[in-house]
């Protein structure tokens, strides 16, 4: 057995037994995940309150957002209720390991990902005729003096890199002090965001197509200003998917 098989045997004895010690549990509601769980990331109890917050369908429109610098965005859920309680509980709450779950969702539902056979298994991706429509992953970085803490974006890059067999790029990074976007304005998000991330080196995404993973879309102006970026660091194409949205939700 090689280097690199051996360092992959070990990690999936490692990820085994940590499973073991460790049972994955339902990111909506806590529950430990049985052998009954839905997509191996839910349990049963939660199945009718995830598909009321599916958004249908997943493409975000650009009419409902200002995205000014990406080649498309799409999103699994609304930010609402048990979604909106399970993003709280990984950013603040401090239980990270949600992100697994909730990046496994996105990974069966934007990307046609088969679930894993049982809870803390990793869902299998095949692309479309064996080539990936990606060359890389990017996840939103936290904006400057930001509480320290789990990044959620970058948990789920993570993840999602290992699931759809892509590498991680880290280069992007906000170049000035923003205020968080929450209490702005559409304009005064576009505003604050502009010309506010930058690459540390070109040479990970010149000529490649990016995928943008951050946790929330809102307006738009996170989303486009880094695309932006990306763009100006020679990337190819850039599409942006989120675990949530936040937008009026359709009758």
């Amino acid at each position: 057995m090689n280097g690199a098989r051996l360092r992959k045997f070990l990690y999936g004895a490692a990820y085994r037994a940590a499973a073991q010690i460790y049972p994955r549990r339902c990111p909506l509601c806590g529950e430990v995940l049985g052998t009954d769980a839905v997509a191996a990331v839910l349990c049963r109890n939660c199945l009718a309150g995830a598909k009321k917050l599916l958004h249908n369908p997943p493409r975000l429109a650009d009419t409902e957002h200002s995205f000014y610098a990406l080649d498309g965005a799409a999103s699994v859920f609304y930010y609402e209720d048990e979604i909106r309680h399970a993003i709280l509980c990984t950013k603040l709450h401090g239980q990270p390991w949600l992100a697994r779950e909730l990046s496994d969702m996105v990974a069966i539902r934007l990307f046609g990902a088969l679930p894993a056979s049982q809870p803390g298994g990793i869902p299998c991706y095949d692309p479309p005729g064996g080539l990936s429509p990606y060359d890389c992953i990017v996840p939103v970085p936290p904006r400057r003096g930001s509480d320290s803490g789990p990044r959620l974006p970058d948990l789920m890059a993570g993840r999602l890199a290992r699931i759809l067999h892509l590498p991680v790029c880290r280069d992007l990074y906000p170049v000035r002090m923003m205020r968080p976007q929450k209490q702005l304005s559409l304009a005064e998000r576009l505003k604050n965001q502009k010309d506010g991330y930058a690459l540390h080196a070109t040479n990970h995404v010149m000529g490649r197509r990016v995928l943008l993973v951050d946790d929330i879309i809102t307006s738009g102006a996170t989303v486009s200003a880094c695309a932006m970026a990306l763009y100006q660091g020679g990337a190819a194409s850039v599409f942006a998917v989120s675990l949530a949205v936040d937008e009026v939700r359709k009758k």
